[in-house]
């Protein structure tokens, strides 16, 4: 039987399924190791082949087993250095296609039909394929410069208000006691997160702001709403006549403040990105870009 890996790798977790040629889904699993190209390539490759390991134990296969073909949707492989850096690492014999995580999470929520599809996780970017099948791109410019409204941002986001808040322009919000809790209260432990902090560490910090934005919290809700309207930037950018699909759970925490603006544009994804991936491999096979 063949099989057809399918990976979706991004700053927080990598995510692997195996189908077989029909479509059917035989396993996946998750790896919680980033597979962003943009965080290491190395060890990218890495925690990818440690789930393909983890999906031939899965599927009681032969401790040589390579897929049929391997699909997979990663942060930072526009970049192309890094790109040509992680395909040498493959298996000479491995059939394999690259494309972006972004890209990855469109086919799976239009269906490989024309739509926007606004995916904010750790990162944060927006893809559509308009009415001709040309797909276009806004966002996704990696942290810091970009992401914004993404898990790292909100992480950013807090650090910067609890700096202040130390400094002296002090907020009447619980959220600072708990960001105090966790950045900590003098210089050198705040200075870890100030000056060192990558993008996935920084993400482990917006489940703080969504915790007390959902308690009512004024300061929390403010972020909320600034990235609510960073989000809506980037839509605001696509093709208007298109259905836009909001996948990532940073987008899910979004999707009640972009609906109230987006109305019926806002469709439900009709499959995430492992199955998107999938639908490329058919796709690839039959000579057509992607």
């Amino acid at each position: 039987m063949a099989v057809i890996m399918t990976v979706d790798g991004g700053g927080s977790r990598c995510r692997l399924a195996a189908f077989d040629e029909a479509g059917g889904e035989l396993a996946r699993i998750t790896v919680n190791e980033h597979a962003s190209l943009s965080l290491g390539v190395t060890q990218a490759w890495q925690h990818v082949e440690q789930g393909m390991v983890q999906m031939r134990q899965v599927l009681q296969l032969a401790a040589d087993w390579l897929p049929d073909k391997l699909v997979l949707g990663l942060a930072g492989s526009l970049q192309e250095s890094r790109r040509r850096e992680f395909l040498s690492l493959m298996p000479g014999s491995l059939d394999c296609t690259l494309v972006t995580d972004g890209h990855a999470q469109l086919m799976g929520a239009s269906g490989g039909r024309p739509g926007v599809c606004l995916a904010i996780g750790t990162g944060s970017v927006l893809h559509w394929l308009d009415d001709q099948g040309k797909p276009g791109m806004v966002g996704g410019w990696g942290f810091p410069a970009g992401d914004e409204a993404s898990g790292a941002w909100f992480g950013l986001r807090l650090v910067q208000c609890y700096l202040w808040h130390f400094d002296g322009k002090r907020h009447e919000s619980t959220l600072m006691k708990v960001a105090e809790e966790r950045i900590g209260n003098n210089i050198s432990s705040i200075q870890q997160w100030s000056t060192q902090c990558r993008s996935g560490e920084l993400a482990t910090l917006a489940p703080l702001v969504f915790e007390h934005a959902a308690q009512g919290d004024e300061l929390a809700l403010s972020i909320l709403q600034e990235a609510a309207e960073h989000a809506l930037s980037l839509v605001s950018l696509a093709p208007e006549n298109l259905p836009v699909y909001i996948v990532g759970g940073v987008g899910e925490q979004l999707r009640e403040l972009l609906v109230e603006r987006l109305g019926s544009r806002v469709a439900a994804a009709q499959g995430d990105a492992l199955r998107g991936l999938w639908q490329l491999s058919r796709i690839s096979e039959k000579g057509e870009t992607t």
